[in-house]
C-alpha cells in the first residue's frame, strides 16, 4: 500500500476493477487493465463540484474519461461509484422524510440513484482538489 492509497483510501493510478463471475473471459481480461483509480479520483472531483445534490452515475459517465481520452459507459460508473461507496466515500442521498435513495431522470422513462460524497469522500476530495493528472 504507497502513501497516496494510505491518504486516499485508494490509489488514483491503480489500476483493476470488479467483474462478475458469470461475465465472459474477455470482460476479466479487460477488468485487470482499467484504469479504476483514475476514474474514481474524476468522480470524486465531479461529485465535490456538485455536493450536496449529487448526482447520478448517468450523468457522471459523461465525464469521466478513461486512457483513451473517451467517456466511460455509465456500467463502469456505477462500478466505480460502488467501489467508493465501499471505501465509505460516496452514499447515495437519502430523501429527508423517507430515508430511501433518491433518484433523478437519466434518459425518458428511466431513473438513476443520485450518489454524493460522504464527509471522508470530501476531506479526500478536498486534498486531491487541483491535481489534474488523471484526467484526459
Amino acid at each position: 500500500m504507497g502513501d497516496q492509497d494510505t491518504l486516499w483510501g485508494f490509489d488514483p493510478k491503480g489500476e483493476g476493477g470488479k467483474v462478475g463471475r458469470d461475465h465472459p473471459e474477455t470482460s476479466k481480461l479487460a477488468a485487470v487493465k482499467v484504469k479504476s483509480g483514475s476514474q474514481k479520483a474524476q468522480i470524486l472531483e465531479l461529485l465535490r463540484i456538485c455536493y450536496p445534490s449529487g448526482d447520478t452515475g448517468y450523468a457522471l459517465s459523461e465525464e469521466v474519461f478513461n486512457g483513451a481520452g473517451r467517456s466511460i459507459s455509465p456500467n463502469q460508473t456505477c462500478t466505480r461509484l460502488q467501489e467508493l461507496r465501499e471505501e465509505g466515500l460516496v452514499e447515495r442521498v437519502p430523501d429527508v422524510i423517507t430515508g430511501e435513495p433518491v433518484e433523478a431522470m437519466t434518459t425518458p422513462g428511466n431513473s438513476g440513484q443520485l450518489h454524493r460524497l460522504t464527509m471522508k469522500g470530501m476531506n479526500v476530495a478536498s486534498a486531491m482538489a487541483g491535481m489534474n493528472r488523471w484526467t484526459k
